[in-house]
């Protein structure tokens, strides 16, 4: 009897022990992941937390941003009365705060980057803007220089753009199809055959382009052309004539100022792009009329654009309506950043054109 008693003792010795040994893998492995869990939900509180204040930093540069553009616009306005207008420049506020950083005592930087429009080719500026269908065709000056453009485009991209083949006369003519208001191609041919055709089918513009993007819906584009062509456009203003001001200009976007005379015209040469620089460094700018500000003005003959004239026309110097801002805020690793395009052309009220999240 004693002997059955021990054997049902070490029995359930021999079943507890397992029992014990469960139950504790179980308690760890609850424990575990509950650590895990609370690990997991505090490093996404923490993150949600940089990213609410670095957008609301990216967002707080945009209003800065355009509190300095107003500013320029007042400054310039005050200009006038003492008979100066130097149109916009480098010297203006809004490009000396341009790429500099700002930082809060908490660790969270902004880096505010603004840039005037008329510092690149504005392509709804090649199409203008009249009552009637025939007032709104675009001219033969518009489709030359968009093919010697293109042609430089493709060019210099052959690499980026190894495998793709694109037609730069076709380009021209397809753009300007697209921008005017007509359904009658530049060639004769039907422009809205290739849209309707496409899946799902859309429609040509037949006005301004919205958007950089846009580009690439068009007969004869893609994404790929698209971006090498981004570098050098706007389409801002929507509605508007102006072209480059060699004032603002990078020195890629200077090298597609069309001059000469008529049946001459040609992109501006390394030189005159230098000229324009050297310039600029030196404080002066590119005046069509040296009077507007006889102790900072060179002549358009002095950088070597006198021969004829310039396409798209401009008036220099030109001043300034339009900016691209972009506004970046950053705290540790995350990093948020806004796009927008203010509009100074009301003295009262400055207006977002555009705003989105980059």
């Amino acid at each position: 009897m004693v002997s059955i008693v021990m054997r049902q003792i070490r029995s359930q010795r021999g079943i507890v022990l397992p029992m014990v040994l469960i139950i504790g893998l179980i308690l760890s492995a609850s424990i575990f992941s509950f650590l895990r869990r609370s690990m997991v939900d505090s490093f996404l509180a923490r993150n949600y937390e940089r990213v609410a204040a670095a957008e609301g930093l990216a967002r707080g540069g945009i209003s800065i941003a355009t509190a300095v553009v107003f500013n320029h616009r007042y400054s310039k306005d005050i200009g006038l009365f003492k008979k100066k207008d130097p149109g916009a420049t480098f010297s203006d506020l809004w490009a000396r705060v341009t790429h500099s950083t700002l930082e809060t005592k908490w660790g969270g930087t902004l880096k505010i980057t603004i840039e005037e429009t008329g510092s690149r080719l504005n392509l709804n500026a090649l199409v203008p803007v009249g009552r009637t269908e025939e007032e709104s065709q675009p001219s033969e000056e518009a489709e030359e220089f968009l093919v010697a453009f293109f042609e430089k485009v493709i060019d210099e991209s052959q690499t980026q753009l190894a495998g793709s083949t694109y037609d730069p006369r076709e380009m021209a003519r397809n753009l300007l199809d697209y921008l005017d208001p007509d359904d009658v191609g530049i060639s004769g041919k039907n422009e809205s055959e290739y849209y309707s055709n496409q899946d799902p089918p859309y429609k040509a513009a037949n006005g301004p382009l919205l958007s950089i993007e846009e580009i690439a819906l068009i007969e004869g584009f893609d994404a790929r052309i698209t971006r090498r062509i981004k570098p050098y456009v706007t389409v801002y203003p929507l509605l508007g004539e102006t072209g480059i001001n060699a004032n603002t200009a990078p020195a890629h976007v200077l090298a597609l100022i069309l001059y000469g005379s008529s049946g001459d015209m040609r992109l501006a040469d390394e030189n005159i792009v230098r000229s324009i620089l050297k310039n600029r460094q030196q404080d002066r700018i590119v005046c069509s009329q040296t009077e507007s500000d006889t102790e900072r003005c060179v002549s358009l003959s002095e950088v070597g654009l006198g021969t004829g004239s310039i396409y798209p026309p401009v008036e220099l110097p030109q001043e300034a309506y339009f900016f691209r801002v972009i506004s970046e805020g950053r705290v540790e690793d995350v990093v948020r950043r806004v796009e927008a395009v203010v509009d100074i052309s009301d003295r009262e009220n400055p207006q977002l054109l555009s705003w989105r999240l980059l």
